[in-house]
C-alpha cells in the first residue's frame, strides 16, 4: 500500500526517536559501566581503533586480506575480552549492545532493500491516526459502563435478568480487548434500540485495543461512508479506504437508517474485504434483524449474521435515564 509523505515522515520520525532513545539508554549505562570496570572504557576505544586502522590498511595498498584477517582477529579477541568482564561482574555479555525496539531492522525500517514489519506497523498506526482525526466518537473506558442504568428484570425468552445478560456482553468486551488479535478476533454485530450502551462499549473496545498497539479505526459509519466516496470522486483524502481495509481493528458505529446504492457497494466492499483478510470489525445499529436486511439487502445482511458474533442489546435509553437522574 502507498502512504502520503506525512504519513511516511511520522513513521520514520518514531524510527528515529527508538533510536534516539536507545542510544541514550546504551550510552548511559556504558558510562556507569566505565566508572566501575575502567577496562571497558580501554576496550570499546581498542575496537574503535580497529575500525580506523582497517580503512588505513586498505588505503595504503599491500596484502588487504591477510591485514583485514588480522585486524578481525584483534576485534573478536576484544569482543571475548569484553564479554568475560561483563560476566565476570555478572552482567550479561551484551550488557553494552543497544536493544533496539526491533531486532530485525536495528529499528532502521528496512531489512536489505525490504520494508520491516515494524515499519508496516508504524504506518498502519499513522494513516488510522489521520484517518482518526475527524472522528465526533471520543474514545470511552470499560470503568465509565454502568450496569445499574439496565433493569434487573427478567429478559424475555431467557433465564435471566436484562441487568445480568448485560454483564455478560460486557465481560465479553473486556476478554475480547484482553485477547484480542488482529488475524484470530471474530467480528462484532452489536444490535440495539438508541441509548443501549452499544457505542459505549465498540468504543471501549478501541481504547483498549489502541492501548495494546494495535491500529484503530473508529467512526460513525456515515463519516467513514462519506469519506470513502469522497476519496472515489477525487475530493478527499488518498488511501483512506485502504487504510480503513487494513487496518488491525475497525468500528462502525450507528450504520445509517437508509442506503444509497454507493452506500451499499461500499459496506458490503468493507467487511468483505475484511473479512477475506481475516480481520475483524465492529458493526453497530439501531435497527432490527428485519430493518438491516430490508435496508441494506440479502447479500451485505448474510455477510453480517454468517461472519459476526452478534450481541442484541436490551434496556433503557441510558442517555434519557441519565438526564432524568440530573434533573431530579
Amino acid at each position: 500500500m502507498a502512504y502520503s509523505k506525512e504519513v511516511f515522515d511520522a513513521a520514520m520520525r518514531r524510527l528515529e526517536q527508538r533510536r534516539q532513545q536507545t542510544d541514550a539508554e546504551t550510552d548511559r549505562t556504558r558510562a556507569e559501566l566505565y566508572t566501575h570496570i575502567p577496562r571497558l572504557r580501554e576496550i570499546q576505544d581498542e575496537l574503535a581503533g580497529t575500525a580506523v586502522n582497517a580503512v588505513r590498511e586498505m588505503l595504503a595498498g599491500g596484502d588487504t586480506a591477510a591485514n583485514m584477517e588480522r585486524l578481525k582477529k584483534i576485534n573478536l579477541n576484544l569482543q571475548a575480552e569484553r564479554a568475560e568482564l561483563l560476566t565476570a561482574n555478572g552482567l550479561p555479555p551484551d550488557m553494552m549492545t543497544p536493544k533496539r525496539y526491533c531486532r530485525q531492522c536495528d529499528d532502521t525500517g528496512y531489512v536489505g532493500d525490504r520494508v520491516c514489519d515494524c515499519l508496516r506497523t508504524l504506518l498502519r498506526e499513522e494513516a488510522c491516526k489521520r484517518a482518526n482525526s475527524g472522528s465526533p466518537l471520543p474514545l470511552r473506558a470499560f470503568d465509565t459502563f454502568d450496569l445499574s442504568y439496565y433493569p434487573d428484570t427478567p429478559l424475555p425468552g431467557a433465564d435471566t435478568t436484562v441487568r445480568a445478560y448485560m454483564g455478560r456482553v460486557f465481560a465479553y468486551c473486556k476478554q475480547y480487548t484482553e485477547q484480542f488479535s488482529p488475524t484470530t478476533s471474530p467480528s462484532l454485530l452489536f444490535l440495539g434500540g438508541t441509548g443501549l450502551g452499544k457505542t459505549h462499549l465498540a468504543l471501549a473496545v478501541a481504547n483498549e485495543v489502541l492501548g495494546r498497539g494495535f491500529s484503530v479505526i473508529y467512526d460513525t459509519a456515515q463519516n467513514i461512508f462519506s469519506k470513502i466516496e469522497d476519496e472515489h470522486f477525487g475530493r478527499g483524502e488518498q488511501n483512506f479506504t485502504q487504510t480503513v481495509y487494513d487496518c488491525d481493528l475497525l468500528i462502525l458505529d450507528e450504520l445509517p437508517d437508509y442506503a444509497t446504492s454507493f452506500t451499499n457497494s461500499t459496506f458490503y466492499n468493507i467487511i468483505n474485504t475484511r473479512t477475506l483478510a481475516h480481520r475483524p470489525a465492529i458493526v453497530s445499529t439501531n435497527l432490527t434483524e428485519k430493518e438491516l436486511e430490508a435496508r441494506y439487502g440479502q447479500k451485505i445482511f448474510s455477510r453480517l449474521i454468517g461472519d459476526f458474533w452478534m450481541f442484541k442489546f436490551f434496556g433503557r435509553d441510558i442517555r434519557q435515564l441519565k438526564l432524568k437522574k440530573n434533573i431530579f
